[in-house]
């Protein structure tokens, strides 16, 4: 891609900023990245759905995140980063890989108009953000996603987080008992991914989830992220985060070898402590995650995410949503790659 002047990476990520303006309280920041760059195929190879290797919404969240904290930074440089919230994320326009990559690789690129110091409560500006596939000289093929980030007061996530997180420990503590009783299912990882794996098929990067214990709905698994300090991590450490929620939709026993459940985005995404995708050599501690689901308007299920750093709540997800698509339809739609056969 076309870049006058020295190439001004953020990070393995956002590659390239192509532009960049400051006017008052507002900014706007496009970025550009090749999906071939080593250091992310692997976020995005490892990500296949229906056997078909697609760019995942994590990479577009963590794509805004990088793009927000840059924008705070310039434009607030003596005051400290606040509370990031990712959301509203859709993804109406699925982006698949290349397989194998061309010679000039696959570009994509973000354009995120910021606002700072909007007067909403709590709240300190907002991102908007678009993601679109592009050539190699910048021209634009079609648009895939968009989210917002929002800045926010860390210390009203605090107070508002410390009632849900004692709620949330007990409903941990009680499908555990269920467990031991055999009234909710304990999986290890390996048949938890096999399960998961009717749909969704990750690589050793992505695949977070040491044990899951859930009844129907409702679960909660132990987390390791399996990233090392060669990987870029936050695209993978986002996926680790929430993808409970997708594996219980997609184990339903009564559903899963007639439908599967893909995701529509989410509504709201928080991180207390924003080492928790980007820091390759602290200790993560022992995480554990829960979430609730429920069926929503015909076809939908949402619900909400909370993630532990060993036993503080340090990320909240809201309206996680997902869609029920019959098998021979996301055959249509997302067919699975043709293998050759002998003979």
């Amino acid at each position: 891609m076309p870049v006058s002047g020295p190439i001004k990476e953020l990070s393995a990520s956002a590659q390239q900023v192509i532009e960049e303006a400051f006017t008052g309280n507002r900014a706007k920041l496009t970025v550009g990245s090749n999906l071939a760059d080593p250091r992310i195929w692997g976020v995005i190879a490892g990500h296949k759905c229906n056997g078909v290797t697609l760019v995942p919404s994590s990479l577009w969240a963590d794509m805004a995140l990088v793009g927000a904290q840059h924008i705070w930074n310039a434009m607030r440089p003596e005051s400290e980063l606040p509370g990031l919230n990712v959301g509203e994320m859709e993804s109406p326009k699925g982006l698949i890989a290349k397989l194998p990559q061309p010679s000039e690789g696959q570009w994509v690129e973000m354009e995120a108009n910021a606002e700072l110091d909007a007067s909403i409560r709590d709240q300190r500006g907002i991102v908007r953000c678009r993601f679109r596939s592009i050539k190699p000289d910048g021209t634009k093929i079609q648009e895939h996603a968009s989210c917002t980030v929002r800045y926010e007061d860390k210390d009203s996530w605090r107070k508002s987080w410390a009632a849900q997180a004692e709620e949330v420990r007990n409903s941990i503590k009680l499908l555990h008992d269920a467990a031991y009783f055999g009234g909710a299912q304990k999986l290890d990882a390996s048949p938890a991914y096999d399960l998961f794996g009717r749909f969704v098929t990750y690589g050793d990067n992505y695949r977070g989830m040491d044990e899951v214990v859930f009844d129907e709905l409702e679960g909660t698994s132990v987390v390791t992220f399996k990233t090392d300090t060669d990987s870029y991590t936050g695209s993978y450490h986002i996926d680790n985060s929430c993808h409970l929620s997708g594996f219980l939709c997609n184990a339903l026993d009564d559903e899963k070898e007639e439908c599967v459940y893909i995701s529509e985005g989410w509504h709201s995404a928080r991180y207390f402590d924003m080492s928790l995708l980007w820091d390759k050599t602290e200790s993560q501690g022992r995480l554990t995650n829960y979430a609730r689901m429920a069926y929503k308007d015909k076809g939908i299920v949402e619900g909400d995410l909370y993630l532990f750093k060993d036993d503080a709540l340090v990320s909240v997800w809201e309206g996680l949503k997902f869609k029920r698509i019959p098998r021979r339809v996301m055959n249509i739609f997302l067919p699975r790659p043709q293998t050759s056969g002998a003979g």
